[in-house]
């Protein structure tokens, strides 16, 4: 009986116990400039993504095009700054007329997926990119690093959406020689 009482107990502790709750995923900012955004990002953190399993000093470049679409350039070293280059490129255009604020993505002509940024600063030194179930988040950086305030004070915003343990933070080459 005593038994069936601790099963009881700590069943019924399991369910009551309601997990952490975030908000939806938060809105995109009003406008981005394609013109702006432009160029060469370094990738501080993001989340796991089969793609990038193994890579250090990422970084993603948005080229612009003439009709306002984006070829998108992604590489980074296998395991270790030095080693083997991995490039993965792509697409991107946006899905409201003028503004790149929300993008769509393609890679090898079959796969498309919607993403949003959540977070740019005024001077387009940093930004925050994610899909909108924040299963994809990124923490993009002009320069290989960003400084210790300003990268708690975006995982402290992402906290609000997501469980931020779940950040992977990309080790970058200290020269800033590989882009």
């Amino acid at each position: 009986m005593k038994t069936l009482i601790i099963y009881i107990i700590s069943f019924s502790f399991l369910f009551s116990q309601t997990p952490t709750q975030y908000k939806e995923a938060p809105n995109p900012v009003d406008y981005v400039s394609a013109k702006k955004f432009s160029g060469l990002w370094y990738e501080i953190a993001r989340t796991y993504n089969s793609f990038e399993k193994d890579c250090v000093a990422a970084t993603v470049e948005y080229v612009l095009t003439d009709d306002l679409n984006y070829e998108v350039k992604n590489r980074c070293f296998d395991t270790e700054i030095g080693r083997d280059l991995i490039e993965f490129n792509g697409t991107a255009k946006p899905l409201y007329q003028n503004t790149m604020a929300q993008i769509q993505m393609t890679y090898f002509w079959i796969f498309t997926k919607n993403y949003r940024v959540v977070y740019l600063t005024k001077d387009y030194s940093s930004a925050v990119v994610v899909d909108k179930n924040m299963n994809n988040v990124w923490i993009l950086n002009r320069t290989p690093f960003m400084k210790k305030e300003k990268l708690e004070n975006l995982v402290s915003f992402l906290s609000q959406y997501m469980d931020t343990k779940r950040l992977i933070f990309t080790p970058q080459d200290s020269q800033g020689k590989y882009k």
